[in-house]
């Protein structure tokens, strides 16, 4: 009577457990948080966090510089980062062409303590167009997170416990299920707080490095006297002569086969034109036939 008494105990708490899961509060993003000892815990976590945290601020950053040798200075910026504890993310290099000058675009992270120091030195690889700094405070969006990692945490322990006491299948599946929920929402939160820490540690920057603009060539002055406009117009006609010839070489090909195609759909028109007028009896401006002469012998006049 007692095992079953026990079993019967052990069935009632899975059976509490696996309802337990249902949230009696909820976070901004909708995760469940049990109620009693859980929601106690969040919030004392989420007060020690505001109490003892730092302020955490992400700071991105844009300049643009005019530099004699792009290259040369990208190579300069890739220095600056690996001396400030950073990182290159991203780089990129355009030659210069005959309208367009060279340039380069490098993404850098450096320490968020170094940000100062890593512009100013920028600064002196060229001369500064524009600058660009941001900084944005994420101290109440980590805060959240980490109170809510904290509270899925606890959740998580409190369903493995669980888990361990459950006797029965269907509590065990149902255990096992909100257990892997729990856990799966608690890996994304911990990723998200993981990025979070990176964009705060190490700072955003943009460096785009310009080559000096290429200086247009001057225009070549106009004709002043009559033999100079006459040698223009001259050169004029060639060049216009020249593009002429060069059409009409284009399209003779064409020209040939449209007049061989239109030869013979005419000589085929005229073809069938006739014999369609030789098929045909008594068609207009045809002459008529003449009167069939008796080929017997002619009867004698019997008048008297």
């Amino acid at each position: 009577a007692s095992g079953c008494s026990a079993g019967g105990d052990a069935s009632s708490g899975a059976a509490d457990a696996a309802a337990e899961p249902a949230p009696a509060a909820r976070d901004d993003g909708g995760l469940a948080v049990a109620e009693g000892t859980d929601a106690g815990l969040v919030g004392t976590a989420a007060e020690s966090s505001a109490v003892e945290g730092d302020r955490q601020v992400v700071q991105t950053g844009t300049l643009r510089l005019t530099v004699e040798e792009p290259r040369v200075a990208a190579d300069a910026v890739v220095r600056l980062a690996e001396d400030a504890d950073g990182r290159v993310d991203a780089r990129s290099e355009h030659a210069a062409t005959g309208d367009t000058a060279g340039s380069a675009t490098l993404t850098i992270r450096v320490p968020s303590d170094r940000v100062s120091a890593t512009v100013d030195a920028v600064r002196d690889l060229g001369k500064v167009e524009s600058i660009d700094l941001d900084a944005q405070d994420v101290t109440a969006a980590a805060q959240d997170l980490d109170a809510r990692i904290r509270g899925l945490q606890l959740s998580v322990a409190r369903m493995e416990d669980l888990l361990a006491r459950t006797t029965t299948t269907t509590d065990i599946v149902s255990a096992e299920n909100a257990l892997a929920e729990r856990q799966t929402r608690l890996e994304e939160l911990q990723s998200q707080r993981a990025r979070l820490a990176d964009a705060v540690a190490l700072s955003t920057l943009t460096i785009e490095l310009y080559g000096p603009g290429i200086v247009p060539a001057a225009a070549a002055p106009g004709p002043r006297t009559f033999l100079d406009g006459l040698a223009v117009g001259w050169q004029s006609f060639v060049v216009v002569l020249k593009a002429v010839v060069v059409v009409v070489g284009v399209l003779l090909p064409w020209l040939a086969f449209a007049g061989a195609v239109t030869a013979g759909v005419v000589a085929v028109s005229r073809w069938w034109r006739r014999r369609r007028t030789a098929a045909t009896p008594g068609t207009p401006g045809t002459p008529p036939a003449p009167p069939s002469t008796p080929s017997g012998p002619v009867a004698a006049d019997t008048t008297a």
